[in-house]
């Protein structure tokens, strides 16, 4: 399996990707169990790492939201989940391991991804769903590991949505339509759920 997963991880840069390649490494990653997650991660971490930030340049890339290509989003999706297992499993697996997998390489990615959260005038697109999840992530992290919070990328990142979101007008009026009394339970659409998941 580890020959096979980096192999498939060196084509990830090729242009033409296969969705084949993106198919077998979601199915990799999804047979991965908290047993054997340590060991996964320590034969084939330096292709996690590239991974990682290929998914990271990939949710910054202006062209990622607008394509709706299932096989992208379902390696994005069942990566996330993965990610999710790293930071909450216990055992063998060193924090630096875990941080350099899990934070953003650069502050200019996280940029581009807010920005594109920002334009989307679709509400109920799933790229906002699936940063969403990704950030997400890197809350459940932070509040794993306290010692993130003093993280540049960090601090950036809670700095900006605060300036951002927190103290928007739309997320304000998303606060109003709380006190609503009564409240359909598909009121919230994706966007409105980043705003309000990210600045609570």
């Amino acid at each position: 399996m580890k020959a096979n997963f980096e192999q498939f991880i060196a084509t990830l840069n090729v242009s033409s990707l296969s969705v084949d390649v993106l198919r077998q490494i979601t199915f990799i990653l999804k047979e991965q169990t908290d047993d054997s997650l340590p060991l996964f991660i320590s034969q084939v971490f330096e292709s996690l790492l590239i991974l990682e930030r290929w998914a990271w340049q990939k949710l910054s890339q202006e062209s990622f939201q607008c394509v709706n290509q299932t096989e992208y989003e379902e390696l994005l999706h069942i990566l996330v989940l993965f990610n999710k297992q790293i930071i909450f499993i216990d055992n063998n697996i060193e924090d630096n391991i875990k941080f350099s997998l899990l934070i953003p390489e650069t502050i200019d990615q996280v940029n581009l991804i807010f920005e594109q959260v920002k334009q989307c005038t679709n509400d109920h697109n799933s790229f906002i769903t699936l940063v969403s999840l990704w950030f997400d992530n890197l809350s459940f992290l932070v509040q794993e590991y306290p010692q993130l919070g003093h993280s540049p990328i960090i601090i950036y990142i809670n700095q900006y949505f605060e300036e951002n979101f927190v103290l928007s007008k739309l997320f304000k009026s998303y606060l109003i339509q709380l006190h609503q009394s009564e409240l359909s339970p598909s009121i919230f659409t994706s966007k409105q759920l980043f705003y309000i998941k990210t600045c609570s």
